[in-house]
């Protein structure tokens, strides 16, 4: 056994990759085609199963059709003494005859058993009086001829009775059947959608482990390559000895590894050698590494005010103050978000550092205010710009209430519509585009329209130029918050409409609305 297992393997390892694959394709599509004969052959069986329900009705209506166009024919024949009368008689005579021997042959008591019984037996004697009056009738002798036809129709007459009632019979025996059928049809589905789950499991098990084993090689080379390219080369060499591409592709890398630490030793040693003759660039190091020293000094005060209020809030935890421990933690988040070096971010992620604003800002300011969400959750992970959504509720709170000691309210609503509908772009946006809006809007004394337009005008002119041109008081109501949520939308979008600032549709008030385009 171990011997087989030992050659197998070895097989194995001399197969290509393509190989592999193709024999891992070709039994997934053998077991595939296995469960669809599988599937077919109990499909068929069952529609046999549900079609032989009533073959004895159909069979007995065929036998009633051939007695009937018998007597017909026998009728046409003693009226008209025609030959294509007699042919069709003896034709439909021998097609009956034929089938009647498939009736019980004896008498039993049984009564499906003992209607074939009769049915036969009447069918000889409507056959014999037939074949008389026949013969009676090309012998011209009327009289025999009206006797032997009289009994055939009496014969006919019986026989279609009898016919009728062993109809019925069938009709019931077989409909019991039928719903014996159906019922086994219903189990047999069942084993067949079974049979179908089981063989797709198993084939999908089997092709699972066959690709594993093909990809598994392929990432150990992935790792070692990844730590390659961060210069880490105190790999261990691949222990790898099969003939296919992955054991080319691993004695390869061995033999890279192995030229890449030589060389390194090599300009290492150079290095050694050469150091005394470098005092130029030493100098410029340590410029370079004073310069370094600054910006790692930078870099440690916003992580040294985090580590502050972390150590204040771990304080304040310890001392019991979990109203002050939670408020320091939110301050720090929101500090670190600040921090935030990537260029875009979700809402998510956006009103998730809003919810911590809003905290602080709430524990400032007590019941001054109060914040509405109307937030549709399949758009959370939408990219935006990152700190577009503080800025304005910043600009709510310190500008449009000012003046309001309660009853201040900031709503917060994204959703998606269709442009359409969005005022931003009507004009250019193509008919059932899907936007998403994010709409910031307070209940405070809003934007005068001189310093609104002047905002508005700063965004295409830059921030500098707006300052300088302004008053004192506008440049106190005049946010360099708003004006850079607003070049920042401008550049990321590359669109000059994506920001609007309209009076507060419920009323007094500001809202801030962003239309994001091409949902």
């Amino acid at each position: 056994m171990i011997k087989i297992r030992d050659k197998f393997r070895e097989f194995k390892n001399r197969i290509s990759i393509r190989n592999q694959i193709m024999i891992s394709i070709l039994l997934s599509m053998l077991l595939t085609a296995f469960t669809i004969s599988v599937t077919t052959k109990l499909i068929t069986s069952s529609m046999e199963l549900s079609g032989n329900s009533y073959k004895s009705n159909a069979d007995l209506d065929r036998f009633m059709t051939l007695i009937e166009e018998t007597e017909a024919a026998l009728e046409s024949y003693i009226q008209y003494r025609t030959f294509e009368s007699i042919d069709k008689y003896y034709n439909y005579e021998l097609a009956a005859q034929t089938q009647s021997q498939n009736f019980n042959e004896k008498s039993s008591v049984i009564p499906l058993y003992q209607k074939q019984f009769v049915i036969r037996k009447l069918s000889s004697s409507f056959f014999w009086y037939g074949d008389k009056a026949i013969d009676a009738r090309r012998a011209n002798n009327y009289k025999d001829t009206k006797y032997y036809f009289d009994k055939c129709l009496q014969c006919y007459t019986f026989l279609s009775a009898e016919i009728s009632s062993l109809n019925m019979l069938y009709f019931q025996t077989n409909a019991a059947r039928y719903a014996q059928t159906k019922d086994f049809m219903a189990r047999l589905l069942q084993i067949s959608v079974l049979l179908m789950f089981v063989i797709l499991v198993f084939g999908f098990i089997l092709l699972s482990i066959q690709i594993t084993q093909i990809v598994k090689p392929l990432s150990s080379i992935s790792a070692v390559a990844h730590k390659l390219a961060e210069r880490d080369f105190n790999v261990p060499l691949f222990s790898n000895t099969s003939q296919n591409e992955i054991g080319n592709i691993c004695r390869a890398f061995n033999s890279m590894i192995i030229s890449i630490r030589e060389y390194i030793d090599t300009i290492w040693e150079k290095a050694l050698k050469e150091n005394e003759l470098r005092e130029k660039e030493i100098e410029m190091q340590a410029l370079y590494s004073d310069a370094r020293l600054k910006a790692l000094q930078n870099q440690i005060k916003p992580h040294f005010l985090f580590n502050t209020l972390n150590t204040g809030a771990q304080l304040a935890m310890i001392e019991g103050a979990d109203k002050t421990c939670y408020f320091l933690e939110q301050v720090a988040d929101f500090f670190r978000y600040n921090q935030h070096t990537d260029r875009s971010a979700t809402i998510r992620e956006e009103l998730g550092m809003l919810d911590n604003y809003i905290y602080i800002m709430n524990t400032r300011f007590g019941d001054r205010f109060t914040f509405e969400k109307n937030i549709q959750e399949d758009l959370l992970e939408t990219k935006v710009p990152n700190m577009i959504l503080q800025p304005l509720v910043e600009n709510c709170i310190k500008h449009g209430l000012k003046d309001m000691v309660k009853g201040g309210i900031i709503k917060i609503r994204v959703e998606k519509c269709r442009a359409e509908h969005a005022d931003s772009l009507k004009e250019n946006a193509a008919e059932n585009t899907e936007n998403i809006v994010i709409s910031i809007a307070d209940n405070g004394c809003g934007f005068s329209p001189v310093v609104k337009q002047k905002i508005l005008a700063a965004s295409e002119a830059g921030a500098g130029t707006v300052i300088s041109e302004m008053k004192d008081e506008e440049k106190e109501h005049h946010s360099t918050g708003l004006l850079n949520v607003i070049s920042r939308l401008k550049l990321y979008y590359k669109q000059n409409d994506i920001l609007q600032i309209k009076e507060n549709p419920e009323g007094k008030g500001t809202e801030f609305l962003i239309t994001i385009p091409n949902v």
